[in-house]
């Protein structure tokens, strides 16, 4: 566990050098956004209490969605907590009442990764609130559903904490790298619209705040290449499709990828354990993908 410093308010607490919970702390408000799973809170609230964020301080737990990685460990942080107020998007709610749909999923789509991250405890219904402007407008939410039918991102000042509407990031002092976070079930027109949606708030000069992981200071940039990136994987991808049943399927595009979209090929100026880690999350990237095109051929028939 690390804690980084932004600046004397904003903090975040990496994990495990993949997941990250964002930390606000200042005299008249306390939240964070995604705590991340089961697995990581006791070391989550080690950070916390290094912070001297004490139960009566945090107003809010911030949740940009539900999936496992993000939100599974939210019922047992808030056995620490038992004022925070959980901020989730409607869709999402009945999620974090009754997980086991959610748990059922989880176990399909990560297999081992999910039984790692941990079971995923309910949360009491009164607990849970969905607002779209948080603390009189402070705080606003953007709904961006592209990543999943339950994802918001939020604004506050000048900081967007953007969940995986970006894809994921790594932070590097010499490169920039992202790559698109596009599960199965995948909507390549609501992946654009929600990131059109972030375009159109004209977010120069503000920061982004990625949960997987780190920090970009040009927030508008980022989604630019966020926007752009995710139609050369579809074109990629689409050209690649006859051939999706070859055992070698997954590295032909990933050296097709390679050549063609600049910002994944960073991955190259990243350390060994980033390379090792990317090949699982690229292939869940791709598998979104695939089911997308696989559903619209099959709506040409």
């Amino acid at each position: 566990m690390q804690i980084k410093t932004i600046d004397s308010n904003l903090k975040y607490i990496d994990l495990d050098n993949f997941i990250n919970t964002w930390v606000y702390k200042s005299d008249d408000l306390c939240f964070l956004v995604d705590p991340g799973p089961t697995v990581f809170i006791d070391v989550l609230k080690k950070g916390l209490d290094h912070l001297k964020i004490r139960k009566k301080d945090l107003n809010y737990i911030l949740l940009t969605h539900p999936h496992i990685d993000h939100a599974g460990g939210v019922g047992k942080l808030l056995n620490f907590f038992p004022r925070a107020i959980i901020i989730c998007h409607p869709k999402g709610i009945k999620h974090l009442i009754n997980p086991k749909k959610l748990w059922e999923s989880s176990l399909k789509a990560l297999g081992k990764a999910a039984e790692f991250y941990g079971k995923i405890e309910p949360v009491p219904e009164e607990r849970i609130k969905y607002q779209e402007n948080i603390e009189n407008g402070l705080i606003k939410v953007i709904e961006t559903v592209g990543h999943s039918p339950h994802h918001q991102s939020y604004l506050f000042k000048e900081i967007l904490f953007v969940g995986e509407a970006c894809g994921h990031h790594y932070p590097s002092d010499n490169v920039i790298y992202i790559r698109p976070a596009t599960p199965p079930i995948f909507e390549y027109d609501l992946y654009l619209s929600s990131l059109q949606i972030l375009k159109d708030l004209d977010l120069e000069g503000y920061k982004i705040c990625f949960p997987h992981w780190g920090v970009r200071d040009n927030a508008a940039m980022m989604i630019n290449l966020a926007y752009n990136q995710i139609t050369i994987w579809m074109r990629v991808i689409k050209s690649l499709y006859d051939k999706w049943n070859q055992p070698n399927f997954m590295e032909l595009v990933y050296l097709e990828l390679l050549k063609k979209d600049k910002i994944f090929s960073n991955l190259n100026h990243l350390n060994q354990d980033i390379q090792s880690r990317e090949p699982f999350s690229m292939r869940q990237s791709v598998a979104g993908i695939i089911g997308y095109v696989e559903k619209k051929m099959e709506e040409k028939k």
